[in-house]
């Protein structure tokens, strides 16, 4: 995967140019390397458990959860420290990780020939700096994602590649799934599980640094 860094990523980057990232996500990961972030994995082992609720409101409470934990087993970090989370929202249900391949089949179903919602929130620790007090930042966002009809041999030969596996909607818009993928409106970071373009527009407002 490689996106191609806007003014966007290239203020994040800019302003936090090295970080911890408290998920043992490869994508999201690869999404600040590849904006020129220098990352260091510290994964937290974290209670995902949402009650399928729809709303910003829940991946939102997961980052922050997902921060705690890492705040409270490693207090006072020297580097920013980065948590966040994402969930698929279809007809008033979150879709999280599938745990087996009849409920990614399942998914993948309910996605075919319509349009769906993907969250992805942040919760953000910055030190203390230049005067300033540590402080936590966060905040979560949208994207609308498209996918065309999928016959069941096709979804069966995806199902096979076991590219679902770990994926909020058993699908990543960078993977095996791009192929079903016929619109998406908002941050494609968004969708891959990081808001870049929320997290850069909060970072370089006015007094935030």
């Amino acid at each position: 995967m490689a996106v191609v860094p806007d003014d966007s990523a290239v203020t994040l980057s800019r302003l936090i140019p090295q970080i911890i990232l408290a998920s043992k996500s490869p994508a999201r990961k690869a999404l600040l390397e590849d904006i020129g972030c220098q990352v260091i994995v510290r994964p937290t082992e974290t209670d995902e458990y949402h009650g399928s609720k729809v709303g910003p409101q829940v991946v939102h409470a997961l980052a922050k959860r997902k921060l705690d934990s890492y705040l409270s087993a490693c207090p006072d970090p020297d580097l920013p420290v980065l948590a966040a989370d994402t969930l698929v929202g279809f007809a008033g249900h979150l879709l999280g990780k599938s745990p087996d391949m009849d409920h990614a089949r399942q998914h993948i179903r309910l996605l075919s020939d319509a349009s769906h919602s993907v969250y992805s929130a942040f919760a953000l620790y910055l030190p203390p700096s230049s005067g300033r007090p540590e402080r936590i930042l966060s905040g979560s966002d949208e994207a609308i994602v498209t996918f065309r009809s999928i016959d069941e041999d096709e979804l069966e030969r995806y199902l096979a590649a076991g590219d679902w596996r770990g994926a909020a909607g058993s699908y990543r818009i960078q993977g095996e799934a791009k192929s079903f993928i016929v619109g998406l409106s908002g941050d494609f970071a968004t969708v891959v599980g990081l808001p870049i373009r929320l997290i850069s527009a909060i970072l370089s407002s006015p007094g935030c640094l």
